[in-house]
């Protein structure tokens, strides 16, 4: 959320203007944690988008619901190594929010059946979009952006976000927020 503490409160009111039927849900990025913390965590309380730190919600419509959880600081994996999936049902449809695509292959995501993750920034600079010298996971390539599945077969949908990290570039690596439709299969 933060490219700097100031433009907490614009980035966040301007999140806040996205009206969604059932609710707006976040987890925070590796540096949000760093700095702005508290700042980010009053103004999305503020604008009414659900903090998800190692929290479970359900969404509810025509009878019918989803459960999402979202994980706290994925990066520290001694305090937060738990996913908030373990103890729900294996009968209830669950979306894990993590900042990173490693948290879903390191940790037991029990339960889940859908991964949303950011963090790679899809390398930020590639080579035509087909290779990243610099990927922020342990995992490399493997989850650079995309539809990619943990061992277990679970599907990460990762995102390339629309911030940048460490240097202010892109090339071959364009910023997008993804739009993901549900159905339900018969």
């Amino acid at each position: 959320m933060h490219e700097g503490c100031e433009f907490v409160s614009p980035v966040l009111a301007a999140l806040g203007r996205v009206k969604t039927p059932l609710g707006t849900y976040a987890v925070l990025g590796n540096n949000d944690y760093e700095a702005c913390y508290d700042d980010i965590v009053r103004e999305m309380q503020h604008q009414g988008i659900h903090l998800l730190e190692h929290k479970v919600d359900t969404l509810k419509r025509g009878g019918e619901q989803i459960l999402i959880a979202g994980v706290r600081g994925p990066f520290n994996l001694e305090q937060n190594g738990q996913s908030p999936t373990l103890s729900l049902s294996p009968d209830d449809f669950v979306i894990l929010l993590t900042h990173t695509p490693d948290y879903a292959e390191d940790v037991p995501i029990t339960h889940t059946d859908l991964v949303l993750v950011g963090h790679t920034h899809s390398g930020q600079v590639t080579l035509f979009g087909l290779y990243a010298p610099i990927i922020p996971s342990n995992y490399g390539q493997r989850f650079l952006t995309g539809l990619k599945s943990n061992t277990q077969g679970t599907p990460i949908i990762i995102t390339n976000g629309i911030g940048t990290s460490n240097k202010n570039i892109r090339l071959f690596a364009p910023s997008e927020v993804v739009v993901i439709t549900l159905r339900r299969m018969k």
